[in-house]
């Protein structure tokens, strides 16, 4: 009989609402620190914007795990609200999530999930039209944006720097000093009511598309 998909969607959620949370208690420690001279030596604005780039590291950690997570039990015939998944003519659906893997992994340690529409080929080459597929398909420009100011947190080459500089454009119409992926993530979103830190905008994005 066919498993149901856990709720694979609900700890996305989770994990953007903790990073959300250690993006605010660093705000909330910034502004306490002008009131106690122990903590002004120690934090500053430069140091709550690394603390949003963690944050944002962390959910978009999570994104990477779900994506995962939800193809190998697609791969395994698990029902979702769209209902089975339909293999690719020739195709035979997995036993078991460990099957599912090592097909995937072909030998590899490890896989890219960053990529939609690498993620997307990978998909089609098992399923026909899943809701995975389109979902990820249909919003690849904007999560290839997402993986761009991922990569700058995490790599200082003059291609992630014009890859966050293109991003920041797309989503908030203007680049950001030194390239900061922390001074971005921490600045407001001015068009929503009432303003969010585009952390904010870009967590609950990513936690609809799961």
């Amino acid at each position: 009989m066919p498993r149901r998909m856990p709720p694979l969607a609900a700890e996305v959620q989770r994990r953007v609402k903790e990073s959300l949370a250690l993006a605010k208690a660093a705000d909330l420690t910034l502004t306490e620190s002008h009131r106690h001279a122990n903590l002004r030596a120690h934090w500053s604005v430069t140091r709550v914007e690394i603390l949003y780039e963690i944050a944002y590291l962390r959910l978009f950690v999570q994104w990477e795990l779900f994506l995962e997570a939800v193809l190998l039990r697609y791969l395994c015939g698990y029902i979702t609200v769209s209902g089975i998944p339909q293999p690719v003519t020739g195709v035979t659906l997995f036993p078991s999530i460990a099957a599912a893997e090592n097909a995937l992994l072909a030998g590899k340690t490890y896989l890219l999930w960053h990529n939609p529409q690498g993620v997307v080929a990978r998909a089609k080459k098992y399923l026909t039209n899943s809701m995975y597929e389109q979902v990820l398909a249909s919003n690849d420009a904007r999560l290839m944006t997402f993986a761009d100011l991922r990569h700058r947190i995490t790599h200082g080459q003059k291609d992630a720097r014009r890859k966050f500089d293109i991003a920041t454009m797309a989503i908030a119409g203007r680049r950001y000093r030194g390239a900061r992926p922390g001074r971005f993530l921490r600045d407001w979103d001015s068009t929503s009511t009432p303003p969010r830190r585009w952390l904010e905008v870009v967590g609950d994005e990513i936690s609809r598309l799961a």
